[in-house]
This record gives C-alpha cells, structure tokens and sequence, in this order.
C-alpha cells in the first residue's frame, strides 16, 4: 500500500484498493449486474432495429433478480473493506511478537513490514476451499486496525470459508489479551 492509500485508511477505517483490486474484489457485483444491463441492451436494440419483441415477465425477471443479488453482494463486498479496530498501550515491538506469533499459527506468510503496516497473506491448499486471504494490519496511535479479505491477487471470492473472521479475531483477541 503506499503512504496514501494507508492515510485514507486510517482516516475511514475502510481498506483502500487499487482500481484493479476493487475490480477483483467486486468481481461478483460486476457480474450480477451485467446481466440486467445485456437484458436491456439487447431489449433496446430490438426496439431500435423494430424487430422488438414483447417486454416479458421473465425479461424482467432477468433484471430484476440479478440487480437485487447484485446489490446485496456489493453491500457485503463493501462491508468486508471495514476494518475492526483494537485501542491498545502495547508498544510497536509488542505488536510485532503478537502479530508473528499469531502469523506463525495461523500460517500466514507476511511479505510487507514497515512502522505504519503489516501486510500478510495465506497460500492454503487446493482443497482448503479458499483461495487464500490478505491480511491487512495498520498502526495508528494507540490503534491497531485489523482487516482480512478474500487475496485479490487471486480469483475473485466472496467466500472464505470463515478464514477472514478467524484472522481478524485471533489477532485482536491476542492484543487485547496481552493489553490487560
């Protein structure tokens, strides 16, 4: 992440994608809404052309379905981006025994470190159901922001299988366990 993207992460508490990785990340959102959109398309053009057939009920439902799919998924996708945030005294070097402690367990392999961030992914096996997931942590003052998503650098998922949550609450579990 560059030094923007993590300043309007903190600022919105909401991991901040590349154009591509927002593309990736709501990959099922664009797929559930071309399809009203080709409906219409091809409707459209048949109007144009006068070969225009009747606007019928399964027409509609070819718009109407996958729109709303296509919106509750965007919810979901757009939700997944908020990142859960633990208020802390622990001191950076703290921070970074809990994090390699709970990357060591959990498997993650961290491939970028610097006093603002620490990024992390999972290379799980083919029959893991997952894809792998991204592990994004960043420090703020007295906060840590935590968040987990499907890895956009692979296929599109909006399924993790639970891993997503299981990250994000091992880790905050262990800050706050070791705040007391």
């Amino acid at each position: 992440m560059t030094d923007q993207q993590i300043d309007q992460s903190i600022a919105t508490n909401e991991l901040k994608l590349t154009a591509w990785g927002k593309f990736i990340h709501y990959g099922i959102v664009v797929f559930l809404f071309f399809i009203p959109t080709l409906s219409l398309f091809l409707f459209f053009k048949e109007l144009f052309n006068g070969t225009s057939k009747d606007f019928i009920v399964g027409m509609l439902l070819f718009i109407i379905v996958p729109s709303f799919l296509g919106f509750l998924f965007y919810r979901l996708q757009r939700n997944r981006l908020k990142f859960k945030i633990v208020e802390t005294t622990l001191t950076r070097e703290e921070l970074d025994k809990i994090i390699n402690q709970v990357a060591t367990e959990l498997k993650w392999t961290i491939f970028s470190t610097n006093k603002r961030i620490v990024e992390a992914k999972t290379f799980p096996s083919f029959f893991s159901g997952s894809w792998g997931e991204q592990i994004t942590i960043l420090f703020d003052n007295k906060r840590v922001l935590v968040n987990s998503i499907c890895d956009i650098d692979k296929q599109s998922s909006v399924v993790s299988m639970g891993r997503n949550k299981k990250n994000i609450n091992r880790l905050i579990k262990e800050i706050e366990n070791a705040s007391r």
